[in-house]
């Protein structure tokens, strides 16, 4: 290891391979002090990790022995890299090494990134927080808050920031971009005692506009055992936060000041072998041994699953998946430590363990409560879903429960509206439908029953007969509620009821015809029917 610099291949583990991908370890061994962008005319700046926006692959093996000259211990480029025999070769030779960074990822980003592991690295411990993970806690916590947020040190400096900047003011992007408060913002939260306020409080504060022209703030300070850490601040839209959100900011705040000690969920280096654990459990493999290693081989399980109905990006997307699963997990974080987290396609899965004694109907509650506190805090302006699974007695039982969360979700994003959260129970009828939408498309056909006539009556002739038989259906042949429903007279409504009849010959007295129809309409109200 490094005296005082991360290596190469340090510094790709403490960003993650979901970020950085070793495609050739050529010089993965060399110390990484700085990060600086590919420029031809440019001076070169030897130990720097040398980031390639312009770059291709097949230009890589042509590149790199200048890159070398110029001490660049490794080179970044956008994915995809195949690990061709030409760039091993070439990474090789000149000991450089050869880094893919993730479809998603943002460079500049990436650059804050490798300047904060660089500046923070503690040789050996093995537990400092990975500066990536502190971004993507603040990016999680901005979700579930609705709002962008910077976290400082005691010193007010700058040590990372969510998304969503654009919604702040003037005075925070330049504390952002110079990494520290402005003096003159200091000195004015000073005098008005802003910070004693914070000193003395365990809960979040508002704090009015400190000049004309900035936005009022949310803060909240960041202590753990007692001891301060800095400060989190939100941007708010003009208004103190509401009980909920202002709860919800401390316990963030707890979250974050955990995590900066090294102790909150997902800060420690085991991450990723927790992710695989919960992966293999979902999926049946040495599920004993999995349950076992995570703690929870007798606990009652349940299985929550998430994803954007509309879908959540591809199943490479890095942004995608850390833009829901890391929401989810400081979630349940905050609202049931024990759950596990882990992404898998295009939806995030947590596994929640509930006490042996517990119910299953207790249990399913449970969940169903932590998934809807969710769906409400982060499902603001995006089409998320989230299935309640089963309930697994034991290890074995988890694929059964994840199996029915897959289901519900298909469920979930067939429909047009409805709850964003479901189990099984609250969705059958529609998973019926469905699934004989299905049977009919993959056989060629569709029902051409009264509805499918009607729609093409109602196309042709301007007419409303489609919603006239949705209305008596729906009203089980009331025809003045009907008529109300639908804003006609009664005696309009029954003049519609008779052509319908003439051109369908719908009968309402026959079962089998009424089933038709309302299958008809079943259908038609699902996504992409």
């Amino acid at each position: 290891m490094s005296a005082a610099h991360p290596t190469a291949a340090e510094l790709a583990g403490a960003l993650g391979g979901s970020v950085l991908r070793l495609v050739a370890d050529g010089g993965a061994g060399r110390a990484i002090r700085e990060v600086t962008i590919h420029d031809p005319a440019g001076p070169s700046r030897p130990g720097s990790l040398l980031l390639a926006p312009g770059v291709t692959a097949g230009e890589l093996p042509d590149l790199l022995g200048a890159v070398a000259a110029a001490g660049h211990p490794a080179i970044v480029c956008r994915a995809p890299v195949p690990a061709s025999e030409a760039v091993l070769r070439a990474a090789r030779d000149h000991g450089t090494a050869v880094f893919e960074l993730a479809v998603g990822a943002d460079w500049t980003r990436l650059a804050d990134d490798v300047r904060a592991v660089a500046a923070a690295w503690s040789p050996g411990t093995g537990h400092t927080p990975r500066a990536e993970d502190l971004f993507a806690l603040l990016d999680a916590a901005s979700v579930l808050l609705d709002a962008p947020l910077v976290l400082e040190d005691t010193a007010l400096a700058v040590l990372a920031w969510s998304g969503g900047q654009d919604e702040a003011d003037e005075e925070r992007v330049t504390g952002i971009l110079e990494r520290r408060a402005p003096g003159w913002l200091v000195e004015a939260l000073e005098a008005r005692g802003d910070f004693a306020r914070l000193a003395a409080s365990d809960e979040p504060l508002f704090l009015g506009p400190a000049s004309a022209h900035a936005k009022p703030r949310m803060a909240v300070a960041v202590r753990f055992g007692g001891e301060l850490l800095g400060y989190l601040w939100a941007t708010t839209a003009g208004e103190p936060f509401g009980p909920e959100r202002s709860a919800d900011f401390a316990a963030v705040s707890g979250a974050v000041a955990s995590f900066l000690r090294g102790r909150g969920a997902g800060s420690g280096a085991d991450r990723p072998v927790v992710a695989d654990l919960v992966s293999a459990l979902l999926r049946g493999e040495d599920a004993d041994g999995a349950a076992r290693r995570l703690g929870v081989r007798t606990a009652k399980l349940t299985v929550l699953a998430a994803r954007l109905a509309t879908g959540g990006g591809p199943e490479g997307d890095w942004a995608g998946r850390r833009g829901l699963l890391g929401p989810l997990a400081l979630h349940l974080t905050i609202g049931h430590p024990r759950a596990v987290t882990t992404f898998d396609g295009d939806a995030a899965y947590a596994l929640l363990p509930w006490p042996p004694s517990l119910s299953a109907a207790a249990a399913l509650a449970g969940t169903r409560r932590l998934a809807e506190g969710f769906a409400r805090r982060a499902g603001r302006g995006r089409d998320l879903v989230l299935a309640v699974g089963g309930v697994a007695s034991t290890p074995d039982e988890v694929p059964a429960a994840k199996d029915e969360a897959d289901l519900v979700l298909r469920v979930l994003a067939d429909r047009l509206a409805g709850p964003p959260v479901a189990a099984f129970a609250d969705v059958q009828t529609t998973f019926a439908v469905s699934s004989a939408a299905r049977a009919l498309a993959r056989a060629g056909h569709r029902l051409r029953g009264p509805v499918d006539l009607l729609a093409g009556h109602d196309a042709e002739q301007h007419t409303e007969l489609v919603p006239t038989l949705r209305a008596y259906l729906d009203l089980f042949g009331d025809v003045k509620r009907a008529a109300e429903r639908i804003h006609v007279h009664p005696n309009t409504f029954r003049n519609r009821l008779r052509r319908i009849r003439e051109l369908t010959g719908f009968d309402a007295t026959d079962p089998d015809a009424r089933f038709l129809a309302e299958l008809e309409f079943r259908i038609r109200g699902l996504r992409g029917h």
